[in-house]
């Protein structure tokens, strides 16, 4: 009796928790599918407004968003969800994303202000939807991948707006409201959580995957100079 109890015991506490990471609803694995995307979005307009302008900071964010793309597609590979993203640079599953980097990458191309709007722009962008992706309550890992890719987002916009006060004036917010946009500038740089901003220390019971996420942590740990 007492080994059946203890069986049961392990069942209620244990087996919840070996399920959670396959636990998500329709519009969380929307979500991660469209920040996946997103991310991709920003490397492929950064590299090339990078070619085009030579500017250190498309380059420098490129890299970063280039991490940030990997992180989504560790979470995909964690909750199960499929993996909708191209390889090939400037093509895009989602119909909506890829009219908006031809119109990005056009934009981009007609100064160095334009471009720099661009970059800004698209940081406005995946701050409002990694907020709404944080608004719909994920568990721990999911919450702290995206709680530090917002941290980098707001690196970011902070990087690019700098860029243009010095350069043309004050950037003013297409997407945020004043109010958030403000926030966000007048902070400080920040680092991810846990010092990174790829994964968290999980509990998901997969050992191939967590071996995939220790090495990731230990190659980016210690590391917040752009997140």
């Amino acid at each position: 009796m007492k080994t059946v109890f203890f069986f049961f015991l392990m069942a209620v506490t244990i087996l919840p928790k070996l399920v959670e990471c396959n636990e998500l609803s329709d519009a969380q694995k929307q979500g991660l599918q469209l920040m996946r995307e997103e991310e991709k979005l920003a490397h492929d307009v950064y590299l090339v407004l990078y070619e085009k302008w030579e500017l250190p900071v498309f380059r420098n964010i490129s890299n970063s968003e280039s991490r940030h793309f990997d992180a989504v597609g560790y979470l995909l590979e964690t909750y199960d969800v499929k993996d909708i993203a191209f390889s090939e640079p400037g093509k895009f599953q989602n119909q909506d994303i890829a009219a908006l980097y031809e119109t990005l990458v056009t934009k981009g191309a007609k100064s160095l202000q334009d471009a720099l709007e661009v970059g800004a722009y698209i940081e406005e962008v995946d701050i409002k939807d990694l907020q709404e992706q944080l608004d719909l309550n994920p568990d721990e890992t999911i919450a702290v991948v995206f709680g530090n890719l917002l941290r980098a987002s707001g690196n970011h916009l902070r990087a690019f707006t700098g860029q243009l006060s010095s350069r043309y004036g004050e950037y003013t917010p297409v997407v945020l409201s004043s109010e958030v946009y403000a926030t966000i500038v007048d902070s400080q740089f920040e680092c991810g959580n846990r010092g990174n901003c790829v994964v968290p220390q999980g509990n998901c019971n997969n050992q191939q995957v967590n071996k995939q996420k220790r090495m990731r942590n230990r190659g980016n740990r210690n590391r917040c100079s752009n997140n």
